[in-house]
């Protein structure tokens, strides 16, 4: 292979490996901030753990239940877009893994003809 045709194919090979992992940022940012929104979540329940039972109201008007109604529903919630968007991310790892290899290949077919290259010049311009 030509090391111009080589060159254009490792262009391409960046070109495609950085699109795989552009496209998988965001679903990294995605989850960091689910994973963020859980945490609070977690926060909240703690702190409403502690001053429920500095209050006696709290259960007597039924708050606690309502409470603990919206917090197993957003939980439920967040888990389920947590889990979609892992899913996405597991889909998006395996392109970036290819397109990773795609480029680790080229990249070392390319050394492999410079070094070649380097050898042939050398034994040409040596008497021996």
């Amino acid at each position: 292979m030509k090391q111009a045709a080589l060159s254009d194919l490792e262009n391409v090979t960046e070109a495609v490996f950085q699109k795989e992992y552009n496209a998988l940022r965001p679903l990294l940012e995605a989850e960091a901030r689910v994973q963020h929104q859980l945490a609070r979540l977690d926060a909240q329940v703690r702190q409403s753990r502690q001053d429920s039972t500095a209050a006696e109201g709290y259960r007597v008007t039924g708050t606690d239940v309502l409470w603990n109604g919206w917090e197993s529903a957003t939980r439920r919630q967040l888990n389920m877009e947590l889990a979609r968007i892992r899913a996405q991310k597991l889909s998006a790892m395996d392109a970036l893994r290819t397109a990773f290899g795609s480029k680790q290949a080229v990249t070392n077919l390319s050394d492999a003809q410079k070094k070649a290259h380097k050898r042939a010049q050398h034994r040409k311009s040596s008497p021996y």
